[in-house]
């Protein structure tokens, strides 16, 4: 299956976000969107998951598939955790079979036991947003989509959440939307640039 950006237009008061965008995103393939702040990075995504509509142009469905509605597993830049509830809470949350054991189990890769029985909102941005990494992944879906996921991490904890994404993706789209391709030099590169 392919999901086709066809002519993609979207404006916000006036002020141009998308103009004529064009993109193909296929089954198995990992794709990085790179541009800087406020280049339509975030825009093309919520219209790829249905979350926006295009002011023009079209999103395509290209090949069977069984399903009339497509879901997303879906990382935002802005944040999706219950801060008042654990780490442990919030990724059983994501699916009603996830079982304690199972996300303590994979919340351990990246963080340490004690902070998994804390608020999230006592972790930091970075931990906080691991725990939401891990609770996405959980969710049933057709598409991984993820908002600047690796902002502020360091390089060698990168590296240890793609390998994590890239071992659990099986043989959904993985869409990474980032200011630079840095680290992420095998994916295809869908330019936001204005220039570009």
């Amino acid at each position: 299956m392919t999901i086709i950006f066809e002519d993609i237009t979207k404006s916000y008061n006036g002020q141009m976000v998308l103009d004529h965008f064009n993109a193909e995103i296929e089954d198995k393939r990992c794709y990085v969107f790179v541009g800087p702040e406020g280049s339509g990075k975030t825009t093309a995504l919520k219209i790829f998951m249905g979350l926006e509509k295009p002011d023009e142009g079209e999103l395509h469905r290209m090949g069977d598939y069984k399903y009339p509605t497509l879901q997303s597993s879906y990382v935002s830049q802005e944040g999706r955790l219950n801060e008042k509830k654990t780490a442990i809470w919030n990724v059983k949350k994501a699916h009603r079979r996830v079982s304690k054991n199972r996300a303590i189990e994979e919340l351990l890769r990246f963080l340490p036991e004690d902070k998994l029985k804390l608020p999230v909102a006592e972790l930091s941005v970075t931990e906080q947003k691991l725990v939401e990494l891990v609770a996405a992944l959980f969710i049933p879906s057709d598409f991984i989509v993820l908002d600047e996921p690796f902002y502020g991490m360091e390089k060698d904890l990168q590296k240890k959440v793609l390998d994590y994404l890239l071992d659990v993706k099986g043989s959904r789209p993985l869409i990474i939307a980032q200011r630079t391709n840095e680290g992420l030099e095998k994916f295809k590169k869908v330019d936001f640039s204005k220039e570009g």
